[in-house]
């Protein structure tokens, strides 16, 4: 019964998530446009449909890296809340992650990930 709430937030979150995609779908414009099923990149629409050209993967690598210290800090935040109770050992542990994360972030960056050449 302790997680009745979360399960209660949880439940509302799908509904409204539900109801508002039901929504769009009854209530949004019907009208197919010429290149509305074209894929884009960056918000730039696709001009020539034909095109088989190659593309950089400068930003698939860069989002990898924002979700992986996204994540980093994900998993601080409850380390912090609990920082007072855990006591050395959880600040050794929580030195440990940001050691590691920190040799991955040196890693990405001796291999170019961070250089943005066009």
């Amino acid at each position: 019964m302790e997680y009745l709430g979360i399960l209660i937030f949880f439940l509302v979150a799908l509904g409204v998530s539900f109801a508002f995609a039901f929504l769009n779908d009854l209530l949004g414009p019907k009208t197919k446009e010429r290149m509305e099923d074209y894929p884009y990149e960056c918000g730039v629409p696709l001009y020539d449909t034909e095109a088989r050209g190659t593309f950089k993967q400068g930003y698939y690598l860069l989002g990898l890296l924002l979700i992986l210290f996204d994540i980093e800090a994900a998993f601080l935040f409850p380390w912090a809340v609990v920082f007072k109770d855990i006591g050395l050992y959880g600040l050794v542990e929580a030195l440990l992650f940001i050691f590691i994360l920190a040799l991955g972030f040196v890693y990405a960056w001796k291999k170019g990930a961070l250089k943005w050449q066009m």
